[in-house]
């Protein structure tokens, strides 16, 4: 089993190694094919700057503040143009840098950063993405002495003199182009996922309140009241309550089960047989009491803060031979409560706010039975109707994690492309 590594993921350490490069690559310095570039800036007190930071982990060149020039506390700051392949010396051992994008052309970066311009036989870009490989990484991490790996120095003059494998310009530009292909769809499926979210949202705070109703059903609640047909009700008077005290151990003389445990709650909406559940064991009456059920509402009663409490998961279909584990409690509704209606409802604001506030500790908060009995809800007296509403969270949920799914994919593959077109391990047509 590989040993985990000290240093956080934005860190690549290691020596860097050139494996024998492709035909048509030549190995050269960073100094052979870069320039530093310096636009000293004379800071007017009454004039405005736009200031940026480059993000770790390769994430680019992003605006921060735009302050006066007598608000900058370190006069000493540098003009980048668009087009700059910007580093941050003091943050390049986490990736920090990038191209400067058109929209900040002419912002400006404290003596903590480095300007580069391109010499002849390199694009920009093609560094841009070269950036993102282990050998680039693994380069700052050499070139930076330190101790605690927030206060790496970057030895910038040792760095230029690292080797680095240059493709031709020809396929430079057509690995930029494959690789800013990929990344596009990549951007867009985001996008996709940022627009069901933000539906999804806007539609929890207008059907789980009443303030808009399918037709059938009958008008919507005007502002602060609850529509025709709906009640406030106790959750206690909805659902029956059950704590589980069923832990991870195996014991001699008890039943196998499988064991739904905390992170299976916390990390999913929906709890059916494709999880991978733990194995335990339980006695007859543990697993006679706390077998879940479809359209069980499994809550995390415990938390660190009181915030992060009474995280929901429904269960969609029977699961035999699964049982609710410690630290989680059991919402299983009576006649007439749909389980995936309040399982959404659970996920708005104003009710998570209601478990936040009941919830007791100090350095742990934990929820009791009594409490979460008299958490107040509200709900259609049709079942029909919570039925409709679930439903639709229910597609919206499904839809987002497909899409969430399908963007792991191509981010993956990205990467694995990346590694094998910035080493040559794979060659793009006709070079």
């Amino acid at each position: 089993m590989a040993s985990k590594s000290v240093y956080p993921p934005s860190v690549k350490p290691g020596i860097p190694k050139i494996d024998q490069i492709p035909n048509g690559w030549r190995k050269t310095t960073f100094g052979d094919v870069l320039d530093i570039v310096t636009r000293s800036a004379k800071l007017q007190d009454d004039k405005d700057y736009q200031l940026v930071n480059a993000k770790r982990n390769r994430g680019g060149i992003v605006p921060r503040d735009i302050k006066y020039g007598k608000d900058i506390k370190t006069k000493t700051q540098f003009y980048v143009k668009s087009g700059d392949f910007v580093i941050s010396r003091r943050q390049i051992v986490h990736g920090a840098c990038g191209i400067v994008p058109d929209k900040l052309d002419g912002a400006l970066v404290s003596n903590e950063y480095t300007a580069f311009s391109a010499k002849v036989g390199i694009s920009l870009d093609y560094l841009r993405w070269y950036s993102h490989s282990t050998h680039f990484q693994q380069t700052c991490f050499h070139s930076s002495i330190g101790v605690a790996i927030e206060k790496m120095v970057f030895r910038q003059d040792e760095w230029l003199e690292e080797e680095v494998p240059i493709p031709p310009l020809a396929e430079q530009k057509q690995i930029t182009e494959l690789l800013d292909t990929w990344q596009r769809a990549i951007d867009n499926i985001a996008k996709l996922v940022e627009i069901k979210q933000k539906l999804k949202k806007s539609l929890m705070q207008k059907l789980l309140t009443g303030e808009q109703r399918f037709p059938e059903f009958g008008l919507p609640a005007a502002i602060s009241d609850l529509p025709d047909g709906w009640s406030k009700v106790k959750l206690g008077d909805v659902a029956e309550i059950l704590f589980s005290g069923v832990d991870k151990h195996c014991r001699y003389g008890e039943r196998p089960v499988r064991l739904c445990n905390y992170l299976d709650v916390f990390n999913n909406q929906y709890i059916d047989l494709n999880l991978d559940f733990m194995m335990a064991t339980a006695t007859d009456a543990e697993i006679e009491k706390y077998t879940l059920r479809r359209d069980d509402v499994i809550i995390t009663k415990d938390s660190e803060t009181p915030d992060d409490i009474a995280n929901s998961a429904t269960v969609i279909e029977d699961t035999e031979g699964v049982i609710c584990g410690y630290h989680l409690g059991i919402l299983r509704p009576k006649q007439g409560l749909d389980g995936l209606f309040l399982g959404s409802l659970l996920m708005l604001p104003r009710i998570r706010y209601e478990f936040s506030r009941i919830a007791n500790g100090a350095t742990r908060f934990g929820l009791t039975l009594s409490a979460i009995a008299k958490v107040p809800i509200w709900l259609p007296d049709n079942i029909n109707e919570q039925k409709r509403i679930a439903s639709v969270f229910f597609s919206l949920n499904n839809e987002i994690k497909r899409l969430l799914n399908y963007l792991n994919q191509l981010q993956e593959q990205k990467r694995g492309l990346m590694q094998k077109l910035l080493t040559g391990k794979v060659r793009v047509k006709g070079s």
